[in-house]
């Protein structure tokens, strides 16, 4: 993931491209657990199961003492079934030899984990943490359901700002009261104009003024809110003189403005000056490993099953963010203090609901998907036997194998071993 921060005259930009291979428990019997973010070596061998030595056990009935394990391959990391009796599974499916892929869904027993190859909300909080106590335009870019007004409230929050933070969605500002709206109003500028107002930009006078959809601006306002940004000036309609205002701008669209200008619906210096910052809010789809997380947030008590839990973190969310609460706050409702099994919400997330209702759960993938874990495993086994052979003796193990003392230790690190295990006193 690389970071573009420029000058204040110049655009700063956040993209997502660090490859960081996390592991996220997400969910488990294994309360414990739930949250821990595992880093994937991508040198190293993780295996997993309810006894691993060396690599990462869990408190779940379901789980084979070694179930499944994680592997460098060419091009990334991989997952392969270690023999379990309850099976593994990759994205409601048997998992294969190829590489993992960012948000992939692994399931062994009741315990479900998310691949993450890069922390696309944290990389936001990094930037608004810096960004916000300036006084920068911000512009957010995220679909439908993302949650750009919170970002925008987190950003108001963190600016230290003591004016209020005052929304608008600019898609439902009509063409022609648009100036007045934004701008305000002296008294007799128009029919019906028996008082004066501020508009908003007064409103919200030492704070953050939001305008979310602002790609529905109307184009001809367009000219003059390019001054109140440049000029910290607007001049309220049927007045002489500006007023200075000193407001903070965050905007918001779920459209490409880019496209807009090409189009003219959109004036291409006013787009340079809103993207002076330029946040892009990832969607649901993009951070599953937060889906349960903010279930939870939505109904702290709520209680999902396994296979509930998995059909959610399988789910697209065309809607993002909006379409699980409105789930979660329906489930809640609904079940009071019951668990919520797959049957109750199967016809909001029909499509995930299928695939793991549909699934049998078969021991283990077929043969030849399996084919890149057996020779680690074979491996692990035969240096196992020859650790407990030799009562955890490296040299004596080194010296049988015909290999140095920092070979066999690369191995028992690669293989999630530890020699001590093996010693008796």
């Amino acid at each position: 993931m690389s970071d573009t921060v420029k000058t204040s005259d110049e655009s700063m930009a956040m993209s997502s491209r660090r490859d960081e291979c996390t592991l996220s428990v997400v969910f488990s019997p294994d309360a414990a657990l739930v949250g821990r973010r595992i880093p994937l070596n991508r040198s190293q061998t993780l295996f997993i199961g309810r006894e691993v030595a060396g690599g990462l056990s869990v408190n779940d009935a379901r789980m084979s003492k070694q179930h499944l394990l994680f592997a460098s391959v060419k091009g990334g990391v991989t997952c392969a079934d270690a023999g379990s009796t309850n099976g593994t599974f990759l994205n409601g499916l048997h998992p294969s030899s190829n590489p993992l892929g960012h948000g992939d869904v692994i399931r062994a027993g009741d315990t479900l984990f998310v691949l993450s190859l890069r922390d696309m909300m944290g990389e936001v909080q990094r930037v608004v943490r810096m960004v916000a106590p300036t006084t920068f335009p911000i512009l957010v870019q995220g679909e439908t359901g993302t949650g750009k007004e919170l970002l925008a409230r987190a950003i108001h929050e963190q600016s230290g700002r003591e004016g209020p933070l005052v929304p608008l969605n600019c898609a439902t500002l009509p063409r022609e009261l648009a100036a007045a709206e934004l701008f305000g109003y002296v008294r007799g500028a128009f029919s019906g104009a028996t008082n004066a107002r501020p508009g908003l930009f007064r409103a919200a006078a030492g704070g953050t003024l939001f305008l979310d959809e602002i790609g529905d601006l109307p184009l001809e306002l367009q000219p003059a809110f390019l001054r109140a940004l440049e000029e910290r000036k607007v001049r309220p309609v049927g007045a002489d003189q500006e007023v200075a205002v000193d407001a903070r701008l965050v905007a918001a669209t779920h459209v490409d403005l880019e496209d807009a200008v090409r189009m003219n619906t959109f004036r291409a210096d006013l787009l340079a000056r809103l993207a002076h910052v330029v946040l892009r809010l990832p969607a649901l789809r993009e951070r599953r490993s937060d889906v349960l997380a903010l279930a939870r947030e939505f109904s702290p008590g709520l209680r999902f099953s396994a296979n509930a839990a998995e059909a959610l973190l399988l789910w697209h969310w065309p809607r993002n963010v909006r379409e699980l609460r409105a789930l979660v706050e329906v489930a809640a409702l609904a079940k009071r203090d019951e668990v919520v099994n797959l049957r109750d919400i199967r016809d909001r997330i029909p499509g995930a609901a299928e695939r793991v209702q549909n699934r049998r759960s078969e021991p283990s993938a077929p043969p030849g998907e399996r084919a890149e874990a057996s020779p680690l495993l074979e491996r692990r086994e035969r240096l196992q036997a020859l650790f407990e052979a030799h009562r955890g003796n490296v040299s004596k193990v080194a010296e049988e194998l015909g290999k140095p003392r920092a070979q066999v230790y690369r191995w028992l690190k690669a293989l999630g071993l530890d020699a001590d295990q093996f010693r008796k006193g």
